[in-house]
Parts: structure tokens; sequence; C-alpha cells
């Protein structure tokens, strides 16, 4: 369970370079998802994630947007590298549903944040739903047609394609939620996240851990 978390919070690391990119958020918000990705440290301190770590907190002494991107995808690559050694090649076939948790919850976080400050763009909530929506189709088209992994039954496949269709739904009702131009949108996109990464953890944990 711990490495699961450790590979989510890894792979919200690009999500957190997109709204910085798209969104331009107050500094608060960078703090708060570095804060929560920090918590890496603590599941597996090695100088691997310090250093990755590290170069991700760099991001906040300095504003050069060029050396930003550089620093947030130095760490990424430097922590799924080890990640990729640690796991002796098994991450490959998680990755793809762990993306999908990890792009609910920078949806989470950046409609939080939204809450915070309505000034930013929601131009890129729109996109990281719209990818939710795309990952959980496409994990249940890979699902559907047996291609994703041979070691489930029909009967948990069925549980799994009913909680990932459950997550685009819910992605979908977020986006819908974000082209409501009131402030009441974006609070009902917000919860319904909420909703989407839970359904989706229900999906990916089952897939994950039951083999």
């Amino acid at each position: 369970m711990s490495t699961f978390i450790y590979i989510v919070l890894v792979m919200s690391i690009p999500y957190f370079w997109y709204i910085r990119f798209s969104t331009n958020p107050k500094k608060g918000f960078s703090i708060l998802f570095i804060g929560i990705i920090s918590v890496i440290l603590l599941i597996d301190f090695n100088l691997f994630a310090l250093l990755g770590f590290l170069l991700l907190a760099s991001v906040l002494i300095h504003s050069n947007n060029s050396i930003s991107t550089f620093s947030i995808f130095l760490s990424f690559l430097i922590l799924i590298t080890q990640l990729f050694n640690k796991l002796e090649g098994n991450l490959i076939i998680n990755i793809l549903p762990i993306t999908l948790i990890s792009g609910i919850f920078a949806l989470m976080m950046i409609g939080h944040w939204f809450l915070v400050d309505p000034t930013i763009s929601r131009e890129g909530m729109k996109n990281i739903a719209k990818s939710s929506i795309f990952t959980a189709t496409l994990l249940c088209l890979l699902l559907f047609l047996g291609l994703f992994s041979d070691e489930i039954s029909i009967f948990y496949r069925n549980i799994i394609l009913g909680l990932y269709i459950s997550s685009g739904i819910l992605s979908l009702g977020s986006l819908k939620s974000l082209n409501e131009k009131s402030y009441t949108g974006v609070m009902a996109a917000t919860g319904l996240s909420y909703l989407s990464l839970l359904v989706s953890l229900g999906g990916t944990g089952t897939l994950i851990l039951l083999p």
C-alpha cells in the first residue's frame, strides 16, 4: 500500500507542472502540492527520493519558467527511474491505472485552490478532467478486450469495469460542471472529483493488488 501511494504521488508531478503552466496559481498552491508529495520521503527515504524532492521543491525559490520546467521533469525522471528499478519493470503495467488516480487527485487539488483563488483559469481543470475521462475509457477498453491482465476472473473484471465506468462518468460530470460560469460550478466539480477519486482507487486497487 505504501508503494502504491508513493507511485500515485510521483505520477502527480507532471500534473503539478501542467497546473502551474495552464493556470498559473499563486505560490501557496505549489507549497501545498509539494508538501503533499513530500510524503514520499516518509514512505521510502533514500538518496534518489531526496534528490528528486529537492529538485521539485527548488521551483519555490525561483520564478524562471524554463528552469522550473527543467527542475520538475528532472525530478520526475529521477523518481520514476528509481521506482522502475525498484519494482524490476512491474511499474509499466501499473502506470495507466495509477495515472488515472493521479489525474483525478490533481483535479481535486486545483478545484480546491480555485475556491481559495477564483481568479485562476478553468481551462487547466477542464483539460485534466478530459484526460481522466480518456484514461478511464482506455482502461475500460483494455479490460473489456482482455488485454490488460489475464489473471483476473470475469467477476472481478466486471467489478473493475463498473468502477472505471463510474470514474469516467463522474469526471465527465466534473467537466460539465466546470462549464458553468458560476462559482458553484467549480464546487460541484470538486465534489464530483472526490467521488471519482474514490471509485478509481477501488478499481485500481483491485486491479493491481488482486493478482
